[in-house]
């Protein structure tokens, strides 16, 4: 049964905005909003999300100052919404996650995951989760309850073979492994812990979907496996392991849906996921048990790349289209990179008749960025649901300014933070490098970074109004610290190798220390900001990264004053040159040179 007041209370907690009018609600097929300027607008609705998508377009038309609407959608996914990441440091509280539900509710995406490689609770697993902010039993009721009630499906997503290693690190969990992140398969220790996965999973979700994982297992049977067994034909091994977890599926009632890499991986000749060349064997396909393969793609820009993959993924059984939000590339959202990898993925998954689409928002490396921050690019996953492979982006970006209530231009502040909008994530790799090596960015890159951080802030000064808001508080505070460290990165090197020794000592007494000032600040913002949606549990890796960059620039600074007092005769890491490679801008990759033992 359809509740209007719900709907109504949902659209206005995101928007803020009270509707001036009444608005009659009645269930039907599709999506019907009818409203002439006057008194009341009626809503036809098949179901309780796409009532919210309704009320979300009157307001809409109010806050755009319209006069009427008529307006007839129908969904082109009969399932859409997000997947969000759970398992990179940052477990979301229960509040968070009904925060981010409202807002994908009131754009009329019914479909939500909560992708948990360990973040849940086995009772029987003591260790399953341990001090990593676990969802409760009850915790994952609530959030399942307050989804079901605004017409979103919870679907648990998790793991039944690699991304294992949080688990698999503890001495109590030797007889599961393979090797240091993947599950030993064929053993009957292994199939017992995945039973009372699914029996934990079973007792805290209504919905009968599950996302078994299974992706990115590149080592499968070549560790403990290989030593006990031999080897064995790997396509005949991750079939059988399938086979048992669908088998522990149906135990429970579970449809199951895997990622689809490791089969398309295995039947390349080059080892690559998106391999055009690649045809998966007929009697592989014949050997599948009931899955649904899900295509997974937040990286191609051309259509004809996405309608060959999800053509062959077809061949599969019914295929699912996972796109990307780009929310692990640094602190800030890549809104650009996101917008030129998914409209070309929803135009082609809405020709096909795709049934199920969601957007996944990952954590790699830090869980930096908030997920909220991005979720005016899920317009783009709303408009292709509702309007079809003919979506128009500027339709989305309307829709991002109601539900957002930020104007495009201060959000476009964000994008500032990527001076190469298809390469290295630049600005992070500047915030979280040791000071002295600076290795494998340009002086080109540290200037456009430079130039980013200016444009950024002079549009944070325009929007005088939103200073006080967490999210733009921490985003000023990111572009700050960033000017500062790329500025001290370019001056210190080349005051040293001028031998401009005023230079030197403006840099060790004010410009180190209001960088490492600007650094405090940083961390202040960013732990109100993930405090705001987000468990304690996991910050500390955050914290421990921002006091080291603190104590290392307060190290530099001693260490330059010590040679400008002629206690040392050079700074010995300035004396080397810099070299063009670079390692990747993961904080291990950047911070230090030394990989780790």
């Amino acid at each position: 049964m359809l509740n209007g007041s719900l709907a109504l209370e949902t659209v206005k907690k995101v928007t803020g905005i009270t509707l001036p009018f009444r608005v009659a609600a009645e269930e039907g097929p599709g999506l019907r909003v009818c409203w002439d300027g006057g008194e009341e607008a009626r809503i036809t609705a098949e179901d309780q999300a796409a009532l919210s998508r309704g009320v979300f377009l009157l307001s809409r038309a109010v806050k755009e100052n319209r006069k009427a609407l008529n307006k007839a959608e129908t969904r082109h996914f009969a399932h859409c919404g997000a997947m969000l990441d759970m398992s990179r440091n940052g477990v979301m509280t229960v509040e968070g996650v009904k925060r981010w539900i409202d807002h994908q509710a009131a754009i009329g995406l019914n479909l939500l995951m909560l992708y948990t490689e360990d973040t849940y609770t086995i009772p029987e697993y003591p260790y399953f989760g341990y001090l990593r902010g676990r969802y409760t039993e009850a915790e994952l009721k609530c959030i399942d309850a307050y989804a079901a009630e605004r017409g979103v499906e919870l679907i648990p997503c998790v793991q039944t073979l690699g991304h294992m290693r949080q688990f698999l690190q503890w001495p109590a969990s030797g007889p599961l492994r393979d090797q240091g992140d993947i599950l030993l398969i064929d053993s009957e220790e292994t199939y017992r812990f995945l039973d009372a996965m699914l029996a934990s999973l079973a007792a805290c979700f209504t919905s009968r979907r599950i996302h078994i994982g299974m992706d990115e297992a590149h080592g499968v049977g070549l560790g403990r496996y290989l030593m006990e067994h031999g080897y064995s034909d790997r396509f005949e091994l991750l079939t059988r392991h399938l086979n048992r977890v669908v088998e522990l599926c149906s135990k429970y009632g579970f449809k199951p849906m895997m990622w689809s890499d490791m089969f398309f991986r295995l039947g390349s000749r080059t080892n690559e996921y998106v391999d055009l060349d690649n045809h998966i064997p007929d009697q592989v396909i014949a050997s599948l048990p009931p899955v649904e393969q899900v295509y997974w793609d937040y990286y191609h820009t051309e259509e004809i790349v996405y309608d060959r993959m999800m053509a062959e993924h077809s061949r599969m059984g019914r295929a699912v289209y996972a796109g990307g939000v780009w929310t692990w590339a640094g602190f800030l959202p890549d809104r650009e990179k996101t917008l030129r990898t998914m409209i070309p993925g929803l135009r082609v998954a809405a020709r096909r008749n795709t049934d199920t689409v969601f957007a996944t928002l990952w954590g790699d490396d830090g869980a930096e960025t908030d997920y909220l921050m991005a979720v005016d690019r899920f317009t783009l996953f709303s408009e292709a649901c509702w309007t079809g492979g003919d979506f128009d982006p500027e339709e989305c970006e309307l829709a991002a300014e109601c539900l957002t209530g930020m104007p495009r231009e201060l959000r476009s502040a964000w994008d500032c933070f990527y001076a190469d909008t298809w390469n290295a994530s630049t600005g992070k790799a500047l915030l979280w490098s040791d000071p002295l090596y600076s290795y494998g960015i340009s002086e080109e890159r540290k200037e456009k970074e430079l130039a980013g951080a200016a444009e950024a802030l002079k549009i944070l000064d325009a929007y005088p109004a939103f200073a006080d808001r967490t999210d733009i508080r921490y985003t000023r505070c990111v572009f700050t610290a960033l000017a500062r460290k790329t500025a001290l990165i370019r001056n210190l090197r080349e005051a040293y190798e001028k031998k401009d020794l005023e230079a030197l000592r403006r840099i060790a007494g004010q410009d180190i220390p209001e960088t490492a000032d600007a650094y405090r600040e940083l961390m202040k913002a960013h732990r109100a900001l993930w405090e705001l949606n987000r468990k304690r549990q996991g910050w500390e890796v955050l914290a421990l990264r921002y006091g080291g960059a603190v104590a290392r620039l307060e190290d530099v600074a001693d260490e330059v004053q010590r040679y400008l007092d002629g206690a040392l005769s050079a700074i010995p890491e300035l004396e080397e040159p810099i070299l063009p490679d670079n390692k990747g801008d993961h904080y291990d990759s950047v911070s230090t040179p030394s990989a780790k033992s």
